[in-house]
């Protein structure tokens, strides 16, 4: 037993003898990239909180789980129970899932006929003004970007955008991607403290290219929102209504379709407003089309016009102008080398050698007339 205890010893001193081993320092100097964490859509949650609004419909929302283990999701609709019990990694992922789910509910309660509007309640004047007090009370909140980039793709009857968080330890990165556009919103260097800030910057980064492209409607206020554009029957060219208005699209409509056909790229419209005292309202307008060569601008400047929607009006009409005369030209110069490309042919089957008069024909055009057609 003595001798049992003595290796023992022997072995442990030994054991503390031997030098500690040295921590491998890494030698990959690469800087950390933020990890995708999931991606992030509300479509169905949207889908289904209009159904259940329309119809007056209450929703419970029960979630179960833990941020380790993940999250399931449990709501009642109308008495009957739908149940997500598959784990998610975020409760908005797990609510997106179930909402699905729930609206082919809704749908199906729906086409059965077993759903029908609420009639409207009449409010009593002191909770409406006990209302609108509160409403006063609160802080207006700076511009909700994720909220107008959505009503905007409502309005124009286009899927919801579609967030891609990112996380780098406690900051938060955002990218948007939007169906039909080939770019992406934000940038994963774009760094927030909260997931919300970040889309918030992506929705506002997507909000301010619609703008400068001229799709983000002129209407648009921070109070009325977008509004979805009625569906016109479309009319002939230059008709008149009863009331002498023309109908039609406007000229600054017009711009942009001519301005793809002729291959200049999108209009830009530059404004100026007067800061003279005594030239208060005038505004000075003009259109640019960028990359558009010698058609670059500015075309069809008005200056000091009262109002900034008039001044466009005057300045598209201009424009449009300005582009039909363009097209003229460049469809009568590729009918006058159809012309003359016919007429080599004819002296080349008659067999003819003429070269000098050749060579006239094809001198003879201009550069100004090239330079004019271009």
């Amino acid at each position: 037993m003595y001798a049992k205890s003595y290796e023992e010893e022997k072995l442990a001193a030994a054991a503390k003898k031997q030098p500690p081993s040295k921590k491998i320092k890494s030698t990959n100097n690469e800087p950390l990239a933020p990890v995708a964490l999931s991606a992030r859509s509300s479509k169905n949650t949207v889908e289904l909180h209009e159904k259940l609004q329309f119809y007056g419909i209450t929703q419970t929302l029960e979630f179960g789980g833990s941020t380790l283990e993940g999250w399931t999701a449990k709501t009642e609709i109308l008495g009957e129970v739908v149940e997500e019990k598959r784990l998610f990694s975020s409760k908005q992922e797990a609510k997106e899932v179930l909402s699905g789910r729930a609206l082919e509910l809704v749908k199906r309660l729906e086409a059965e006929g077993k759903l029908s509007k609420p009639g409207k309640s009449k409010r009593s004047k002191s909770a409406a003004s006990t209302v609108d007090a509160q409403e006063q009370e609160k802080p207006e909140p700076g511009p909700n970007y994720i909220g107008q980039l959505l009503e905007f793709q409502r309005s124009t009857n286009s899927t919801q955008p579609t967030y891609q968080d990112y996380g780098l330890g406690t900051k938060f990165a955002c990218v948007v991607t939007i169906e039909g556009v080939p770019e992406t919103f934000g940038s994963i260097n774009d760094l927030f403290t909260s997931k919300k800030l970040a889309r918030q910057n992506a929705a506002k980064c997507a909000v301010e290219h619609f703008k400068s492209t001229g799709a983000w409607p002129e209407s648009f206020t921070d109070v009325g929102g977008i509004k979805k554009k009625k569906k016109v029957q479309p009319s002939e060219p230059g008709a008149i209504s009863l009331d002498g208005i023309p109908i039609g699209p406007s000229p600054a409509q017009k711009v942009a379709p001519l301005a793809a056909e002729l291959g200049l790229g999108t209009p830009q419209w530059e404004y100026e407003t007067a800061t003279h005292p005594q030239a208060t309202g005038m505004t000075t307008v003009a259109c640019h089309f960028r990359n558009g060569g010698p058609h670059a601008g500015p075309i069809g400047e008005v200056r000091n016009v009262f109002g900034r929607k008039r001044a466009k009006d005057e300045c598209a009409r201009l424009v449009v102008e300005y582009l039909e005369q363009l097209k003229d030209q460049r469809l009568s110069y590729g009918r006058k080398m159809l012309e003359r490309i016919d007429n080599a042919d004819e002296v080349v089957s008659a067999g003819a050698e003429q070269p000098d008069n050749t060579k006239m024909v094809r001198g003879s055009e201009s550069e100004d007339e090239f330079h004019d057609a271009e």
